[in-house]
Formats: structure tokens, sequence, C-alpha cells
């Protein structure tokens, strides 16, 4: 291998460290929902949570299938099993805080307006979200979780799920790396 070859996989090698640490991902975040259907009670969970956190401007981005949701009504999982197309829910919010990922720090507390889409519409909603510093040994790290409603007249899901309640609850808990 000459020179030219070593110098150029050095710089890719380079290139691809200092980009990777920019963004985090997961591709199999936690995400429950709650709500009534005909005034019972139902949970939904999924394991597909999609999160995008880019370093450096604190943009959050998720996204979700609402297929992949399992509740313990099998009717529910059966009518979101059935559809065709894939439910895509997105939403993306900033996170108001430069330093939470460079040293420790006490929760921190804030109101995150988040911008969600489903089947085309789109709205907004406001959810409460705690960044908590865990120290593990040597490495650091955030725990973002996030707590709110949406209104199911916004997303249309009572034309799918009938006897739907108004408001469905999620809630969220996503760990975040240290940026090293």
């Amino acid at each position: 291998m000459n020179v030219k070859h070593c110098i150029l996989i050095i710089l890719l090698v380079s290139y691809y460290k200092v980009n990777a640490q920019k963004i985090y991902t997961t591709e199999e975040g936690h995400i429950m929902m709650m709500t009534l259907v005909d005034d019972k009670a139902v949970k939904a969970e999924s394991h597909k949570l999609a999160l995008y956190l880019d370093y450096d401007s604190k943009v959050v981005n998720g996204v979700l299938d609402l297929k992949t949701l399992s509740t313990d009504i099998p009717e529910i999982n059966t009518i979101l099993q059935q559809q065709e197309a894939p439910l895509m829910l997105r939403f993306t919010g900033t996170i108001p805080s430069q330093d939470f990922l460079s040293k420790r720090h006490d929760p921190i507390n804030f109101n995150w307006l988040i911008d969600v889409t489903y089947q085309g519409k789109s709205f907004k909603s406001q959810f409460k979200a705690t960044l908590t510093h865990i120290e593990e040994g040597v490495s650091m790290s955030c725990l973002i979780s996030a707590t709110g409603q949406l209104l199911v007249s916004n997303t249309g899901l009572d034309s799918l799920i009938e006897g739907i309640d108004d408001t469905i609850e999620v809630q969220f808990a996503q760990m975040v790396l240290r940026l090293e």
C-alpha cells in the first residue's frame, strides 16, 4: 500500500468519526400510549420508535409506524395490522438547552413544543419533558423523557378505531449518550 492510500484511509476514518458523533439515533425506542376505547382503558406499546437527535442543533425527530403498537385488546391489534399502508406518525422538536450533553447538570424541565404529522395532517402538541443526567462510572449520558397528549381529532384515528376517546396520552423515554 502506498502513502496516498494510507492518507486517504486516514482521512476517511477521521471524517467518519467526526461526523458519526453529531447524530444520535435509535431504531428501537420505547413508547407507550394510553386512551379509552368504549370507556375501557387501553394501553398500547411499541419498541420501534425511531429517534434522531442532531447534537449541533438539538433537534429531535421521531418516527413510529402505529402498526407496530401492541395492545391487550386483540380487536385493536387486528385493526392496526390489517391496514394496507404504514400508519406513520412523525414528530420533531428542539431541545432548548445548549449544554446537556457536555457536562453534569440538574434535571432540566421544559415545555416541549413539537410538530406532529400523521397521515398527511400536521398539528402542534406540547409535551412536558425532562433531561436527567445519568452518570455510569466514567461515562455520562442523559435520559430524555416526555409526556403529553394528542387530540384524536387531529389524527383521524377516530375513523380507524371506533369508540376511541378524545385524547391519547403519550409517554416515552430514551437514553442519549454523552458526546465525547
